[in-house]
């Protein structure tokens, strides 16, 4: 078949802005820019500059307190939480049930396996009315199956739900044109804990860490293989008088515990800064 003039120049036009478009983006790896500049990983090994405090090990989460006391979930169901100082001593451990909610309120109370410990030592607890709506929401639409048509079986549910959110004093969320409206509860009302939502942890008396500052712009250095290729970024930071480099998912963070700054990155550790 033979080719018009048109359908080259339509092929030249595709390709230049096919080429603006990946330039534009900037999708071609770089050098470091900074190679005088230590990775974080070498610079926390200097024991002058940093000190090590605490490691991530089977962990799936750290959370830091408004006490500076440190939360640690573990990565197993069947291991212990524990809140610990600074120095690690250990101020509550315990396991918990997953299946059931795990809340941190505004002034430091526990609730977990259906129970209130108290704030600061925890020591004081007691039986506290845990009812997590999902469970018999779910419940009853499994009890109903799928003997109903689906319009029916919602209508029912919706009916069934009013009644068990009544009496403390809450609304069921009302239908969109395809999706419910997102109305999640996890809050203390008349003495007893109350959820409404998928995630089962909730922590209002968490102290969030910041990110560092960085003192140039991010590259690109590669790209990763996957299902679908990802860009993978030098980040470069300043922390006090430190710099270093790292790539952009170890994400450090700077905290600040009993009036000293420490670097966090869950990849690492927990790092006081000297």
């Amino acid at each position: 078949m033979k080719r018009t003039p048109v359908s080259i120049f339509q092929v030249v036009v595709c390709l230049v802005f096919l080429m603006g478009t990946l330039l534009a983006c900037n999708p071609f790896p770089k050098k470091d820019t900074h190679p005088e500049v230590p990775f974080l990983a070498d610079l926390v090994k200097d024991t002058t500059k940093f000190i090590k405090v605490l490691g991530t090990e089977r962990l799936s989460e750290l959370f830091f307190l408004k006490d500076d006391r440190i939360l640690l979930k573990p990565d197993d169901s069947h291991l212990p939480f524990k809140i610990i100082d600074i120095h690690g001593t250990v101020i509550i451990e315990k396991v918990f049930d997953w299946k059931l909610p795990f809340y941190l309120d505004k002034q430091g109370n526990l609730y977990f396996n259906r129970e209130k410990y108290d704030y600061p030592d925890y020591k004081k607890h007691d039986y506290f009315k845990t009812v997590v709506f999902k469970d018999s929401i779910d419940k009853k639409s499994l009890d109903l199956g799928s003997q109903f048509a689906d319009s029916i079986k919602f209508k029912m549910l919706d009916d069934y739900e009013i009644k068990l959110l009544e009496p403390y004093g809450l609304k069921p969320c009302e239908y969109q044109v395809v999706h419910r409206e997102r109305c999640d509860v996890f809050e203390v009302k008349d003495n007893a804990l109350l959820v409404r939502q998928d995630d089962l942890y909730k922590n209002d008396f968490a102290k969030l860490p910041v990110t560092p500052e960085t003192f140039d712009d991010d590259i690109l250095v590669r790209w990763q293989n996957g299902r679908i290729a990802s860009p993978v970024y030098l980040v470069y930071y300043q922390v006090a008088k430190y710099k270093f480099k790292c790539e952009d998912m170890t994400m450090p963070t700077v905290i600040k515990l009993n009036g000293q700054n420490y670097l966090f990155s869950y990849s690492l550790g927990l790092f006081l800064i000297k």
